[in-house]
C-alpha cells in the first residue's frame, strides 16, 4: 500500500512569496536586534574560562557529577569523561571565568565531591585557566569552516546547473537559516559552543540537501513543461517535491525533539539548535530559494525588456 501525503497539492507558493520575504525580514531583524542589544552568549570555549580535571578511582554516571554540582551552586558547566584501562575515570568540568571565582570553584567542586563521592577517592589532576586566545582562534577556525562551506555550495551548485544565481539563492537561504537560528540563540540567552557551531553546519547541510531537491524538480520540468511560464513551473516543482520534504523534516523533527528530553544535558543545546533548523531550514526551502530564483529571472527579462525598448527608441530617434 502506498503511503499518500499531501498528494496534488496545487498551493500558490511564489505568488505569496513577497509575504514570506517580509515573514523572513522580519526573523532576521528580531536576531539582528537581539545580537546588538544583548550579544551572542559565547560558551568558554570562545569567551575563555576555568579548566579542572578530577581524576576518580571508579567509574561514575556523569548526572550524578552536574548534580553534586548544581547543589554547589555552580550552574553551566561543561563536562567530558574518560576512562583509562585500569578502569580509573577522569572528568573534566569548564565554566566561565565571569560565573565564579577560580579558586572558590575548586574549593566549591572538591568539596561537593567529597560529600557526594565519599566511597570513590578522588584527586585534583590539574586546575588551569583557558585564555581568551583560545577563543579567538576557535571564532576563527569556525568562521573559516562556514565561509569554505558556503562558497564550496556556491561552485557545485552553480556548476550543477549551469548558472550561478541557483547556488547563490541556496547559500542566501542557509545564511538567513544561520542567522535567524544564531539571533534566536541570543535572545533565548543561550550559549554558543563549539557543539552550537557543529549543529549549524549540519543545518547548512540539511537545509541545501531540501532546496537542492527542490531546485533538480524545477530543472526537470523546465525542459518537459517548456510551455508553461517560469511561476507555474515553480509552483508544480515545489508542490510535487512537498511531500517529500515534509515527511523527511518531521522524521528529523521527531528524532531531534527526542534528543532535545532525553539526550542529557550534553546534547541539549545540539538538539535545540537542530529543532529550529530543521522547521527554518524546511521553511527557506519550501518559500524562500526558489521565490529568490524566480525574482531574479522576472528581474533580469524586465531589464532585457527594457534595453530592446531603449534600443529600438534609439533607432527611430
Amino acid at each position: 500500500m502506498q503511503f499518500k501525503f499531501l498528494h496534488n497539492t496545487n498551493i500558490d507558493f511564489i505568488g505569496k512569496r513577497h509575504l514570506f520575504f517580509i515573514i523572513s525580514a522580519i526573523l532576521v531583524l528580531i536576531g539582528a536586534a537581539s545580537l546588538i542589544i544583548k550579544g551572542p552568549n559565547y560558551g568558554i570555549d570562545f569567551s575563555g574560562g576555568i579548566l579542572m580535571q578530577v581524576g576518580f578511582e571508579q567509574q561514575l554516571n556523569m548526572a550524578d557529577v552536574r548534580s553534586a554540582l548544581d547543589s554547589a551552586g555552580i550552574k553551566s558547566v561543561e563536562l567530558q569523561s574518560s576512562r583509562d584501562k585500569t578502569g580509573k575515570t577522569s572528568v573534566i568540568i569548564r565554566v566561565k571565568k565571569s560565573d565564579v571565582n577560580e579558586d572558590e570553584f575548586a574549593k566549591k567542586v572538591t568539596e561537593s565531591f567529597s560529600a557526594k563521592f565519599a566511597k570513590n577517592p578522588f584527586d585534583v589532576e590539574r586546575t588551569e585557566y583557558v585564555g581568551p586566545a583560545v577563543g579567538k582562534h576557535l571564532s576563527k577556525q569556525a568562521f573559516y569552516a562556514l565561509i569554505f562551506a558556503f562558497l564550496g555550495i556556491i561552485v557545485y551548485v552553480g556548476i550543477r546547473f549551469h548558472a550561478g544565481i541557483w547556488g547563490m539563492a541556496g547559500v542566501i537561504g542557509i545564511m538567513h537559516d544561520v542567522f535567524v537560528i544564531f539571533g534566536l540563540f541570543s535572545l533565548f540567552g543561550k550559549e554558543i559552543t563549539l557543539t552550537v557551531i557543529a549543529a549549524l553546519l549540519t543545518i547548512a547541510g540539511y537545509s541545501i540537501n531540501d532546496t537542492i531537491v527542490v531546485f533538480d524538480r524545477i530543472r526537470e520540468n523546465l525542459k518537459y513543461l517548456a510551455k508553461e511560464n517560469l511561476k507555474s513551473i515553480m509552483n508544480k516543482s515545489i508542490n510535487q517535491t512537498l511531500s517529500r520534504t515534509i515527511i523527511t523534516s518531521l522524521t528529523v523533527f521527531i528524532v531531534v525533539v527526542v534528543l532535545f528530553f532525553v539526550g542529557g544535558e550534553v546534547l541539549h543545546d545540539f538538539a535545540f539548535a537542530m529543532i529550529l533548523g530543521v522547521v527554518i531550514g524546511t521553511y527557506s526551502s519550501i518559500y524562500v530559494c526558489s521565490a529568490l530564483v524566480y525574482e531574479w529571472e522576472e528581474g533580469k527579462k524586465k531589464r532585457l525588456q527594457y534595453a530592446m525598448s531603449s534600443m529600438k527608441g534609439y533607432k527611430k530617434a
